[in-house]
Order: structure tokens, then C-alpha cells, then sequence
């Protein structure tokens, strides 16, 4: 079957892609001939996948503080044409096409109701990036070149209400896709990714709809087995190791050979969040550093098994998160930065065995997150049949099974302060000292850290999501802007992107009705979204930096003994007396 897709996309996507000035909002009913349901359908998934992928590379992993990519690419970029366009042509294009050409046709409802669901999950990406966007007649050509667009409460309710109707129109006794890229034809797994992506949604919405937001978070909850339950329910589209359809990371980074110095390597948030709590998917989602020579060499005081002198050592440590914040604002005062001349080697590469596989999967909406999400909603009192507890520490379960962390592990790291429930964790501070890695008692912070890290690798634009709408994280200034909205030298997350140029060119109307439901400037990467909750901007000019290791001193103990007990080459640098 998945061989089958090499053919059939690429089909699909030129039939997509003969469009005539209609990219920005339309697509054309009659470009797309006699396709099947399961062509389109397979097309706009497989697509998804691809786009939502290279979206990461670009922009979602540097918003995310999961990985962070380096020189260029790890600036906080607000977007590009290409993103509304596929999602408009290839993915909704393609859908829409199983409801022209199928849904007055005995015997394939099922399917039309798939394509449904999956229209909804790319509104959903569209609405959560730009704001107001054109839903009600963004497929109807005979709207015309203008295309008004619709509010952001608009869609989410419209979103909301498609999801539900779509999974109770699911009936496993009828038609099924004769091949289905996500779910093997197993029509009760559609109903569940409907009902946890409909959750998922409600929850992201209910500051600005919390009404209609809470109905359907309470009507899940009535019946959550009727959600993401098992980790063969996780919602990923595989690739195979064959060109053209090989997962979006190997193909921009392996097969067409990326410099090393523009590869995505580990954050120094997510690095410091590993360090506070002894996280052991340090060692699963990012290799090691595999050259001593390239590692940073750490100075640290260490004691000795052998008398009561302190000595000032320098040794190499395995891992290293690259900085939010690569050049110091001149107001720090500081110098003589031990990092800002460290080779790019010296970060952690994610790990090669499984984040390049040319054949991974791309994961939309995974049983662990399905988890944390039944967490947070029977925290906030909508019910459910397990404590929110358990549902919580079932999410940390099932994302480190899906990671082979073995079950010790994950025993010991659920039991630390900050990541037991009810407990509070005392973080290290990252390197500048300006941001730290706290963890509060308040449960529903613990929610949405592992959610966080549960995201790594591919769900970086619900991890931008997740921090837009809550504030969660103690995020470091981007000292490297580089973008030419942001005039100041550091910038702060993004609250969206801006429209494309094609919206300006081929609709000016509709661009003019867009800007006119924003809630500020167009231009402005700090305009609000309706979901969002506030950006409180800092002047990180006043912010009391200095280097701070803290949280990375003491790595193999406290000892001298320790180091040569575990093979580390050190040097003394100075002994002293206590």
C-alpha cells in the first residue's frame, strides 16, 4: 500500500497544483477529473505530513525550545507563502474533492466523513498561525476572485461542530477506504482521533469560547474511551525509503546533504528542563556527543576522596543545548562568553538512529498527548471515569514506552519533585541566569511540561500552540532577530504569522476584511490571537544576566574519583585548601 503512494501523490499534487491565480483562498472542482477517495484522501495526509515537517525546520522547532536550529534558520520567522498555499490546494483542494464527487454516492460515507475530520485538522493549523481566515467559502469558485474570511470564533466553533457530527457519522458497518495511510482502515480509530482531536481543539479555544468549549470538552469526558486510548491508536502517517515518499527530515537533511552547521541540535530550555529533573530521554531523543574533543569542557570545583583539598577541574560532558540567546545585549555588561565561541559540534544532535530514519512515521496526535489531555480536563473539573492524576502519569508512561525508556526509569523520573503530582520542583536556571526550569505544585503546570516534551520532534506547532495559550514556560530572549517586523535586538515567541503576499495580491478585499477582525497590527508578529493568552513583552535589556552553570556542574559527582571511575579525562586546573 505504501508503495502504491508513489505513484498516486504525485498525481494528485500536479492535478493540484494547475491552478490559475486561485493558490491564495479557491480551488477548481473540475481539476481534479474522476480521483478516488482514498487517492485524494492519501494525497492530502501524506502532504500534511510533508508540510507540517518542513513547517518545523523552519519555524515551529525554533518557537518550540525543543530543538532549535542553528546560524540562520533559528530565527523567529512569521511565515510564508508556500504554508497557506499547500494547505489551501494540496490538502483542502484534495478533500473537498471527496465531498463534490462522493457525497451524494451510495456506499461511501464513511469516507466523506474522513475527509471531513481531516479538513477540520488543517483548519485547525491554518486558524492557530494567521487568525482569521476564509472557511465558509474558501473552496466555492463561484465566490469569486474576493473571499471574505472568517473570525477566529467563527472557525473554531465551525471546527468544533464538524468534528463531533463528522465521528458520530462514522458507522464501522459500512464502507471503509479500501487503503488508508493513517489507520489501516479501522474506521473506530477515525472516531477516536476525531472525538481527542476535537478535545484537543476545545481546550486550546476556551479562552475566547469557553461556552461552546466547555459542551465539548464535557461531552467527550462523558465517554473518554471514545478518545485515543491505546498507542496503536496514535494518529502518524509512515514513510518508506524510497525518493519521494521518505519522512520530510531525512530528505531536507540527509538525502540533500544540509551543512552540518545549519543542523537542528538540542535547546538549551529543554536541555536545562533534561538536567533539573534527571530526565532519561536525554539519552533517547538526543545522541551524544560522539568527539571528546568536541565536547564542552566544563570547569567545575570537585572534592577528593583523598584528603580536604577542592580542585578547579575541566572535563568534557556528553550533551549540550544550544542557546536561545547567542549574542549578549550589549546593557548585560558581560564578557568573555564561554560559550559564544564554542564550535557547532559541541551541541546535541537529535538521535540519528531514529530522528533521520528515512522510513518514521510523522506523528499528528499521539496516544500519550491523548492522555495529558483527558489530564487537563478532568483537572479542570469536566469529569471522567480516572483521576486526573492517572491520566496524567499515564501520558508519561505512554510517551516513554513509545521511546523505549525503560520502566525503572520512567518509575524513578515520576517520582522526583516537580514531576510528581502535587509536588513542586526546584529548577536550575539556564546559562544567562534570566530564565529557569521551576516546576509549581500547581498540577496543571505539570500537564502541559510533559505535553511539551511529549511534542519532540514533530508537534511543534501545538507546542507553540500550547505555550501562546498558556504562558507556561520562562522563555529566553532570541537575541538573533534578524526579521524585518521585529526592529528591536531580541525577540520575544511570535503570536502569529503574517498573511502571505498572494492573499495581498489576489484578494485585496479579503485581506482588508482579515486585517479589519485582527485585533491589531497586521504587521505586527505581537498581534493577539483570540485563543492566546497575552504576551506579557519584557525589557530583557534590565534582565540581571550572568553565567551560571549550575546546571551542568557536578555531571559524573562530586569527586575527583568519580570522573576517573567513569573514564572522564580531566585536568586540575588549581588545588586549594578548605
Amino acid at each position: 500500500m505504501q508503495k502504491l503512494l508513489r505513484y498516486i501523490i504525485p498525481l494528485i499534487l500536479t492535478l493540484a497544483a494547475c491552478t490559475k491565480n486561485f493558490t491564495e483562498t479557491n480551488t477548481d472542482p473540475n481539476q481534479f477529473g474522476k480521483s478516488t477517495p482514498e487517492a485524494l484522501l492519501a494525497g492530502a495526509i501524506k502532504r500534511t505530513g510533508d508540510m507540517m515537517g518542513i513547517a518545523n525546520t523552519n519555524y515551529h522547532w525554533t518557537y518550540s525550545h525543543l530543538i532549535t536550529m542553528t546560524a540562520g534558520s533559528s530565527r523567529y520567522g512569521v511565515g510564508e507563502d508556500g504554508f497557506w498555499e499547500t494547505a489551501y490546494v494540496e490538502l483542502l483542494g484534495n478533500l473537498h474533492q471527496v465531498n463534490i464527487q462522493f457525497a451524494d454516492k451510495e456506499g461511501f460515507g464513511n469516507r466523506v466523513q474522513i475527509a471531513r475530520i481531516w479538513e477540520q485538522f488543517v483548519y485547525a493549523l491554518l486558524v492557530g498561525t494567521y487568525g482569521p481566515i476564509p472557511m465558509k467559502n474558501a473552496l466555492k469558485p463561484n465566490q469569486g476572485p474576493t473571499i471574505l474570511f472568517d473570525t477566529e470564533d467563527e472557525v473554531y466553533t465551525a471546527i468544533l461542530d464538524n468534528l463531533k457530527d463528522a465521528a458520530a457519522k462514522i458507522d464501522p458497518a459500512k464502507d471503509k477506504l479500501t487503503y488508508d495511510v493513517l489507520y489501516g482502515g479501522d474506521l473506530l480509530k477515525w472516531k477516536h482521533f476525531a472525538n481527542t482531536l476535537r478535545l484537543r481543539i476545545a481546550l486550546r479555544c476556551r479562552r475566547n469560547l469557553q461556552t461552546v468549549a466547555d459542551k465539548h470538552i464535557s461531552e467527550i469526558m462523558q465517554d473518554p474511551a471514545s478518545t485515543l486510548s491505546a498507542e496503536n491508536e496514535t494518529a502518524k502517517v509512515a514513510y518508506e525509503n524510497i525518493d519521494g515518499n521518505q519522512n520530510p527530515y531525512y530528505t531536507k537533511f540527509i538525502r540533500n546533504y544540509y551543512p552540518v552547521d545549519i543542523m537542528p541540535k538540542m535547546s538549551d530550555l529543554l536541555f536545562t528542563y533534561f538536567r533539573s529533573y534527571k530526565d532519561p530521554r536525554i539519552g533517547i531523543y538526543f545522541d551524544s556527543i560522539p568527539a571528546v574533543i568536541n565536547r564542552f569542557q566544563l570547569t567545575d570545583t570537585l572534592t577528593s576522596t583523598h584528603d580536604d583539598s577542592l580542585r578547579i577541574v575541566t572535563y568534557p560532558i556528553p550533551y549540550f543545548g544550544i542557546p536561545k540567546s547567542p549574542f549578549l545585549l550589549p546593557a548585560w555588561g558581560l564578557s568573555g562568553d564561554p560559550i559564544g565561541g564554542l564550535n557547532i559540534n559541541a551541541y546535541s544532535d537529535p538521535r540519528r538512529s531514529t530522528f533521520y530514519a528515512p522510513e518514521r512515521p510523522f506523528i499528528f496526535l499521539s496516544y500519550a498527548e491523548s492522555a495529558f489531555l483527558k489530564a487537563e480536563a478532568a483537572l479542570l473539573g469536566f469529569g471522567g471515569p480516572a483521576a486526573a492524576e492517572q491520566y496524567y502519569n499515564t501520558g508519561i508512561d505512554a510517551n516513554c514506552s513509545y521511546w523505549n525508556v525503560p520502566a525503572t526509569a520512567a518509575a524513578t523520573y515520576k517520582a522526583q519533585p516537580g514531576i510528581l503530582w502535587d509536588t513542586e520542583g526546584k529548577g536550575f536556571r539556564t546559562y544567562l541566569n534570566i530564565t529557569g526550569t521551576d516546576i509549581p505544585a500547581d498540577n496543571l503546570h505539570k500537564i502541559w511540561i510533559q505535553r511539551w516534551i511529549n511534542y519532540f520532534p514533530d508537534g511543534g506547532f501545538d507546542s507553540w500552540c500550547l505555550e501562546r495559550q498558556t504562558r507556561f514556560l520562562d522563555l529566553p530572549p532570541l537575541t538573533n532577530p534578524a526579521n524585518q517586523y521585529i526592529s528591536e535586538i531580541y525577540a520575544d515567541l511570535p503570536n502569529r504569522w503574517i498573511y502571505p503576499s498572494t492573499v495581498v495580491t489576489y484578494n485585496a478585499a479579503g485581506y482588508a476584511d482579515a486585517v479589519s477582525k485582527l485585533s491589531g497590527d497586521e504587521h505586527s508578529p505581537y498581534t493577539n490571537l483570540r485563543f492566546l493568552q497575552p504576551l506579557q513583552r519584557k525589557n530583557w535589556n534590565t534582565a540581571p544576566a550572568a553565567f551560571n552553570f549550575s546546571f551542568i556542574q557536578k555531571w559524573f559527582g562530586n569527586n575527583v574519583e568519580d570522573l576517573s571511575a567513569k573514564g572522564i579525562p580531566y585536568k586540575i586546573v588549581r588545588a586549594y585548601k578548605q
